[in-house]
């Protein structure tokens, strides 16, 4: 029995906060076990005197956390946590590294998957599986009601209006950037085109203009400032400038609304295209969130997104939003390759989409994230010489070891990483998203996701972190124990 009186009615603390915490705090003194069902939502509604969607929220963020497992065709009951010592027992020693299948995997880039597969998500996969096949795939751009439901998503989260026209499906993040650089001519007549990139920013961007021959021009990102506008500005032989203006990846920062018209007017001066890539938009935290530089030139920006951020980036599903001659050109880049995303996922999406069950999913994400992201800021925030940086949206932390001479960053963020790792915990170093051999005042730093794992193994792993960097002392550029 979960007795009423775990909430307290004249707290300015939302109903479905208390009744979260006070679930989390019985399960882990024991008061509720492992395996044991907990009530439906509607009978606790009705013996708490709450609205059944104080419950729900409850559930969902203590599923998401892993406090909860839910399963189809069967009650929710409390999750099997793992055995902590008691207080008063001595811990055992700790082993100089963990087995790959207990390590906590901290490294970035995956969300959150638990509790994806709801009523609402297994009805829309049931329905597009009820309808027959087509015969053949009729328009590569993509499954028209998938295409349309993405335009109004973008309209109703981004501000953009989209004809449903300019969307093309891709298998995700990857193939959208493989086919825009197959698709978009170059300038020059003789010699390799030449894409700008961000530096540091995301490997694999650069991975694939390499297997295409594309030539990459690192261009800087620094802490606290941004992209390097005056480098672009003394470039007038880019084909195109890949970008995520919206929060850089890794370190955060953002373009606003004079970087962003001081940009656009380079790439038109120019004839740049700009490529934006919209990675994870949905998670501001608090931030209000700028619009897409698409809206400020629709014929000069190619827009990339997908749900990879928001539902997963194991459904390979996402599009490209283009118009003008780089459209025209993706479009039939598009045609000759054919689509690569399955009907039946698209129909599946497509009708999540249609009816609301991605904004509910979104926002019951964004409620965890923010608790998660709370614990991150409270685990790293007394460190000195660290600075938590990217916390100001996404899904991933960074943090900045100051002090540490230029010519000693490299071996003494690797020794931490291998430090961390030793103890169980798997991070990433800044050092992997740096362009290799371009020129760069990048800082030391550890790079850590925080979606993916349960609630309880990112507060363990935060912890290793932090009590790595707590131990630790590189201010003469070599890591020693404080």
């Amino acid at each position: 029995m979960i007795s009423s009186g775990i909430l307290d009615r004249s707290s300015p603390v939302p109903l479905h906060v208390q009744l979260t915490q006070g679930l989390r705090r019985a399960i882990v003194e024991g008061r509720l076990a492992a395996g044991d069902p907990v009530p439906s939502s509607r009978a606790l509604a009705v013996d708490l005197g709450v609205a059944r969607g104080t419950v729900v929220a409850a559930y969902e963020t203590l599923v998401g956390e892993g406090y909860l497992v839910a399963r189809a065709g069967a009650r929710t009951a409390v999750a099997v946590l793992p055995r902590h010592p008691d207080a008063g027992e001595p811990a055992a020693p700790r082993p100089p590294a963990r087995a790959a299948s207990d390590a906590i995997d901290l490294r970035p880039g995956r969300p959150g998957t638990r509790g994806l597969a709801d009523a609402a998500w297994r009805s829309a996969w049931r329905r597009a599986g009820a309808l027959d096949p087509a015969a053949d795939v009729d328009d590569a751009m993509g499954v028209p009601e998938f295409r349309r439901e993405v335009a109004r998503h973008l309209g109703r989260t981004r501000g953009l209006t989209v004809d449903p026209g300019e969307v093309i499906v891709t298998a995700g993040t990857s193939d959208a950037m493989l086919l825009t650089t197959l698709a978009l001519a170059p300038r020059r007549t003789g010699g390799p085109r030449r894409f700008g990139v961000e530096n540091p920013g995301y490997p694999r961007v650069r991975t694939i203009l390499a297997r295409v021959g594309v030539e990459t021009v690192p261009v800087s990102v620094a802490p606290g400032v941004g992209l390097d506008l005056d480098a672009v500005e003394r470039h007038d032989d880019l084909d195109a400038l890949i970008v995520t203006p919206h929060h850089h990846y890794p370190l955060g920062s953002r373009l606003d609304a004079a970087a962003r018209a001081r940009l656009s007017a380079w790439a038109r001066r120019t004839g740049t295209v700009l490529i934006e890539d919209d990675y994870d938009s949905e998670f501001p935290h608090g931030r209000a969130p700028l619009p897409p530089l698409r809206l400020v030139d629709p014929e000069g920006v190619v827009l990339i997104g997908s749900l990879s951020k928001v539902l997963s980036p194991a459904l390979r599903c996402g599009w490209i939003v283009a118009s003008g001659t780089a459209g025209d050109r993706l479009r039939a880049a598009r045609a000759d390759l054919d689509l690569p995303v399955s009907m039946v996922v698209q129909h599946a999406l497509a009708l999540y989409l249609a009816d609301g069950s991605l904004a509910r999913h979104t926002a019951r994400r964004r409620r965890d994230y923010h608790h998660r992201r709370k614990l991150v800021l409270e685990a790293f925030g007394s460190i000195a010489g660290v600075e938590l940086t990217a916390m100001n949206g996404g899904l991933h932390a960074v943090a900045l070891l100051s002090n540490v001479p230029g010519a000693a960053r490299a071996e003494v963020e690797a020794a931490l990483v291998a430090s961390v790792a030793a103890r169980g915990v798997w991070v990433a170093g800044l050092a992997d998203y740096a362009v290799p051999g371009a020129p760069s005042d990048l800082p030391a730093g550890i790079v850590l996701g925080y979606a993916e794992p349960t609630t309880l193994e990112l507060a363990r792993g935060v912890a290793v972190v932090a009590e790595v960097l707590r131990e630790s002392d590189w201010s003469a550029g070599v890591m020693t124990g404080r």
